[in-house]
């Protein structure tokens, strides 16, 4: 917004009866805001300006603002065999001819013993303390969530892994890491001040651990579109899809993975819409870099054998698996020996709804819902079903785009996976789910409250 639109507004809301701590601080007169918005109302843009908040963006993942030179995909570097693997779509495959999804399959890649080994560059390209820290960070992440160890390197540990492989952070002009295990010694993984964030490094650790970009399976157009208009020229190649005849993949297409591009990778302007889902409610969450999603660290379990030493198996519910400790590792908010129990929301709201039908509101309803709320809904059938979800009302805060601030996700793709992000006036038609169990989450932040909204719910088993 100019300065002088923002005087304007100044000005247009003191004659409204506002002072300038009202604007600044929140407290406003719907109906002002009504005469500024028209029919978007729910929309607080104008007034996070004007308090100095930040607005809602999309995700632009840190590690492909700079492509490093002898790269693919903008931050991945390849072995020879590795770069004809992916001309052939050879690598995606595994002996059933299944494709292993966004993982290396050729177990020559994969650490032995779950054990990677690690230094710090101490010669040249030397990382600032700051970053090494971020580095250990993320280091942090994976180790606490699988099976996997890293270990720095010493005459011992290479002693305990029986070969000379690790990996060597340095600083460098972006960020960049060797994928899979590169079998010839030291391989570098690169970090820059660009991309200095806990989970950008993550993912490049997690390329080092066998993890390909998630938008290059060869399932991927089904779930996004690649806009080819908009790419800078010249990279249209880092937009390669994996192809494959036969395949079986292990997930569902994780569009909240860590290892997927974001909205805007490569364009040729730094804003037009490169990649984008076909479910327009998942561009917000798009190219995150927040956490590693559960898929994430279910597939690194899965490709490390996290669990073979397992002896009791468990029945494990609602997309949950048996991690590393043989307990069941479940989905957020999910909880308990077999992932059947659900988190308790802000103010006690939200809960595990197993009736035929029902009806569950936002906090508060009709009135306006609090700050810094969550809530969460299982919606449980007794077995694969028809859940169907209407809204009678739905007004919630609106950020003009991707839902930010206030939001109710729906996770029609499965409760592992990210779903849909709604605020606004909500969805326009019902939500119907095929499954036996749905997964609500209804958020809210610390500034600007509205009337929320209210739902029935339907179970019809098939």
């Amino acid at each position: 917004m100019t300065l002088c639109c923002i005087v304007f507004l100044v000005v247009f809301l003191s004659s409204q009866g506002c002072t300038a701590e009202d604007i600044t601080s929140g407290r406003y007169d719907m109906r002002i805001v009504d005469s500024i918005h028209g029919s978007p109302k729910l929309n607080t843009n104008h007034f996070r300006l004007l308090s100095g908040q930040k607005l809602s963006q999309l995700h632009q993942p840190s590690e492909g603002l700079n492509d490093v030179e002898g790269t693919y995909e903008a931050d991945m570097k390849l072995k020879p065999v590795q770069e004809i693997e992916i001309m052939n779509g050879v690598h995606t495959l595994d002996g059933a001819g299944r494709f292993k999804r966004k993982v290396v399959n050729n177990l020559e890649y994969v650490w032995p013993k779950g054990i990677v080994v690690f230094k710090f560059n101490d010669f040249a390209n030397i990382l600032p303390n700051h970053i090494k820290t971020t580095v250990l960070s993320a280091i942090e992440k994976w180790e606490r969530t699988t099976c996997l160890r890293f270990r720095e390197m010493s005459e011992d540990v290479k002693r305990q892994v029986g070969h000379s492989n690790y990996v060597i952070f340095s600083k460098g002009p972006g960020c960049s890491s060797y994928v899979g295990m590169a079998n010839n010694g030291p391989q570098e993984i690169t970090i820059s001040e660009s991309c200095n964030n806990v989970v950008s490094v993550a993912h490049e650790i997690g390329h080092s651990l066998g993890f390909y970009h998630e938008q290059s399976r060869p399932d991927r157009d089904y779930f996004v579109n690649i806009i080819t208009e908009n790419i800078k020229p010249g990279f249209e190649g880092d937009f390669k899809k994996y192809d494959q005849q036969t395949i079986e993949t292990r997930e569902m297409y994780d569009v909240g993975s860590a290892m997927h591009y974001g909205p805007t990778w490569f364009s040729k302007d730094n804003t037009a819409h490169t990649i984008e889902p076909k479910d327009k409610g998942l561009l917000g969450i798009m190219g995150q870099r927040d956490e590693l999603s559960f898929i994430d660290i279910k597939t690194a379990n899965e490709l490390y054998k996290c669990n073979a030493g397992c002896a009791n198996r468990l029945d494990c519910k609602n997309d949950g698996y048996i991690g590393p400790n043989c307990e069941c590792v479940c989905p957020y908010p999910l909880s308990g020996k077999t992932c059947e129990d659900v988190k308790r929301g802000t103010l006690g709201c939200g809960g595990i709804l197993t009736g035929r039908s029902g009806t569950f509101t936002s906090p508060n309803f009709p009135n306006n819902y609090t700050d810094d709320a969550d809530c969460y809904w299982l919606i449980q059938a007794t077995s694969k079903s028809d859940i169907t979800v209407r809204f009678d009302t739905f007004e919630v805060e609106d950020d003009g785009s991707i839902c930010r601030y206030d939001w109710l996700e729906i996770r029609k793709y499965g409760i592992g996976l990210a779903g849909p992000k709604f605020c606004g006036n909500g969805p326009s038609d019902q939500i119907v789910y095929s499954g036996s169990a749905l997964m609500l989450h209804f958020h809210s932040d610390e500034h600007y409250t509205f009337k929320g909204f209210r739902a029935t719910y339907t179970i019809t088993p098939k």
